[in-house]
């Protein structure tokens, strides 16, 4: 099994009472890692009645809600699979297409899963996928999925973790070679000439330093006036992003209803689309400014959708 630095990929191949049919025609391992950049769930559309659009849209927001931008799920045909010479290579062909990817990795053909970590916690991560799948064994791939999220994100160690993480420099032995000794200029130099020296140098700076000190009293103050409305505006935003994911659930049901328009269908995954977009804009500490903008806009336009598709719905 090829394995990845730090990290190690670990199978679990369990008999579901789901069956997965086979499909002549796959995704390859680089257009799953292609839409996985965008998007942390991936449904070939051979499988796609595995996965249906409201239960792509539950696993999604579980996962934004969990562990943000750390777990990517690929369903994909068994054909996919056995042209890679089988999961295990096919998920890791995938992993490797995605260099810098953080987190847990679950490519499945609905009967069998493989998960690859960026991390070295890899028997716990193996263990909760295992627990999801056997607990929920007489439910639907989405269930399982569901269930596979919440527990390795329990047990997902986070950015700290991963390997490659930055660590503070260390001191550098050289630091302050060279520098001026003052006694030595002054070796000379009388006492009472040495104390002139240094009444007047001081009475020069004394005004530069008072008048710094008074500007960066002030200027920590704007400083603080505006981190304080960046983070009062990232709350509203992040607020807004939690009430974009409720409409779509309560609409999810409504969607997958035998008969709804496939406008409406449309208008609700898009809508999807544009939630997961923010999220990733707001999954960092402290957005900048361009980031916060263009999560405010996917949102508002996330909204937009989902009026259209209850429209659509509502139409006779």
């Amino acid at each position: 099994m090829q394995a990845r630095t730090f990290a190690a990929a670990m199978a679990v191949l369990l008999a579901l009472a789901l069956p997965c049919a086979a499909s002549a025609a796959g995704s390859t391992a680089r257009e799953v890692a292609e839409s996985l950049r965008g998007d942390p769930v991936f449904v070939a559309p051979a499988t796609r009645r595995l996965v249906t659009v409201p239960e792509r849209g539950r696993v999604r927001i579980r996962i934004a809600q969990l562990d943000p931008g750390r777990i990517q799920i690929a369903v994909v045909p068994e054909a996919s699979a056995r042209r890679a010479g089988g999961l295990n290579e096919f998920a890791n062909a995938v992993d490797q297409a995605m260099p810098g990817r953080r987190g847990a990795l679950i490519v499945t053909t609905g009967s069998a899963f493989h998960v690859v970590t960026s991390h070295p916690v890899v028997n716990p991560t193996t263990a909760a996928l295992r627990s999801a799948i056997e607990s929920n064994s007489t439910k639907s791939l989405a269930s399982q999925l569901l269930a596979a999220v919440e527990g390795i994100a329990e047990v997902d160690p986070g950015p700290s973790g991963d390997p490659g993480g930055g660590s503070p420099g260390a001191a550098d032995p050289d630091r302050g070679a060279g520098a001026p000794d003052a006694d030595e200029f002054l070796d000379d130099v009388g006492d009472s000439f040495r104390l002139g020296v240094l009444i007047v140098a001081a009475a020069i700076a004394l005004p530069f330093v008072l008048g710094a000190a008074a500007w960066l009293l002030v200027w920590r103050r704007r400083r603080a006036t505006a981190e304080e409305r960046e983070r009062l505006t990232l709350g509203d935003t992040r607020d807004e992003l939690v009430a974009l994911g409720e409409e779509i659930r309560a609409l999810d049901l409504d969607v997958d209803m035998p008969g709804a328009s496939a406008r409406a269908r449309d208008d609700y995954e898009r809508a999807l689309s544009l939630y997961d977009r923010a999220n990733k804009l707001l999954t960092g500490d402290d957005p900048s400014e361009v980031e916060l903008y263009e999560a405010r806009r996917a949102i508002e336009e996330g909204r937009a959708r989902l009026a259209a598709a209850r429209q659509e719905l509502a139409s006779p």
